[in-house]
């Protein structure tokens, strides 16, 4: 069985005749070349004179505050494939530019379909039929819809709308415009409009081309994330428990008097420590040596399916128990909307479902398998961090 893995940016194809193989971005590589070989022809502007700073530095007279580091590094974000196991469509990152390309594995071909200035993608989906990608977008108003383009990459429109963050889409089998996805609404301000909380989410799913929709699985108590659904229509997803409001929770104001002087204490530093890898680029803990230019943010901290994960819990908290995510992150199947949920994994970060029936699931570093029916479970690959997974 085959499988792909996002793991630390770099996205890696598993389980072949050829073993692990990367897969590299060739429009990635000659953008950060590029962006080196700039550096260093023009390194001069930006160095200080031998004889110190003084009023007729490079940067000075150049009108440059220097100091900026390298281009970051490429980043796989999302990866779905498209009309058979070896083509693929994927969303990576190179500094501020988020693009969509196709690649062709056998040919070792890359084809770029657009890319973009600091645009937030929250998932894709191919809908072969109707030869459409569907790119879940964020946007300036700080919510997220589905928009479809063309197979080369031309914009047909937005198909969700509303105050709303729509993630995560996939195509239902057998259908030529059905997608199943997560969504949570947008709580804002009254007087300022500004966001100030997010809804529990709930799985949809979306006929765009007939304009019907409808809920799979939805209860405020549960977060439903990350859905897959089968030929036969069972529903499969990750469940966790929704984060309430601090107004509902119950004995949260004791506890937030108490702890108020530590997180006060901790978001003084951290406004301090931001000032000071911005512009000395140095953080004020000096533990650990210099950091490269690519690790300037907090190390400590991963952002997954819209929650904050500390890595610290990892293999302190005993509800982590050296999982990246805690028990209460299940993984599900559903039957019907009426059904009772059936657990099949705790601790579940990622997982896909495969055409032929099998669940491929991570707890963050272990990669497991097993018949989306019930049957043994087989570990098949072991990561440093998996940030995705897909079966091919």
């Amino acid at each position: 069985m085959q499988y792909l893995a996002i793991t630390h940016g770099e996205l890696w194809l598993h389980g072949g005749p050829e073993g692990s193989v990367q897969i590299e971005s060739p429009f990635a590589r000659e953008l950060l070349q590029r962006e080196a070989d700039s550096r260093r022809t023009t390194s001069w502007k930006h160095g200080e004179r031998e004889d110190g700073p003084g009023m007729l530095s490079g940067p000075a007279l150049w009108g440059r505050g220097g100091g900026s580091g390298p281009m970051a590094p490429a980043r796989f974000l999302h990866v779905c494939q498209g009309d058979d196991a070896r083509t693929l469509f994927y969303v990576l990152s190179v500094g501020r530019s988020v693009g969509l390309f196709r690649y062709h594995l056998d040919e070792q071909r890359e084809v770029r379909l657009f890319h973009r200035s600091a645009v937030p993608v929250l998932g894709l989906a191919w809908v072969p039929q109707r030869r459409h990608v569907v790119l879940a977008l964020g946007q300036p108003d700080g919510t997220a819809h589905l928009e479809v383009f063309d197979e080369d990459g031309g914009a047909k429109g937005a198909i969700t709308s509303g105050d709303s963050l729509d993630s995560a889409p996939v195509l239902m089998p057998g259908s030529a415009s059905t997608l199943v996805y997560q969504s949570c609404g947008v709580a804002r301000h009254a007087q300022s409009g500004a966001m100030v909380a997010l809804g529990h989410s709930a799985i949809h799913w979306l006929d765009y081309q007939a304009g019907q929709m409808d809920s799979l699985m939805d209860d405020p108590d549960w977060d439903y994330i990350t859905p897959r659904i089968s030929a036969s229509g069972t529903v499969y997803a990750i469940r966790r428990p929704a984060e309430k409001p601090l107004q509902e929770q119950a004995g949260s104001a004791l506890k937030d008097t108490l702890l108020m002087p530590v997180r006060l204490g901790k978001a003084v530093f951290g406004y301090l420590n931001f000032f000071s890898m911005i512009y000395g680029k140095e953080p004020l803990r000096s533990a650990g040596g210099p950091r490269a230019p690519q690790l300037d943010q907090d190390l400590g901290q991963l952002w997954l399916h819209g929650r904050m994960i500390e890595l610290s819990k990892v293999k302190t908290d005993p509800q982590h128990a050296g999982n990246l995510v805690p028990a209460s992150w299940e993984l599900i199947a559903q039957e019907g909307r009426r059904a009772a949920p059936r657990v099949i994994a705790r601790h579940v970060a990622h997982f896909d479902l495969s055409a032929d029936g099998l669940l491929v699931y991570s707890n963050g570093f272990d990669i497991q398998a097993q018949p989306a029916e019930g049957g043994p479970v087989r570990r098949i690959g072991r990561q440093a961090l998996v940030e995705g997974l897909l079966t091919v």
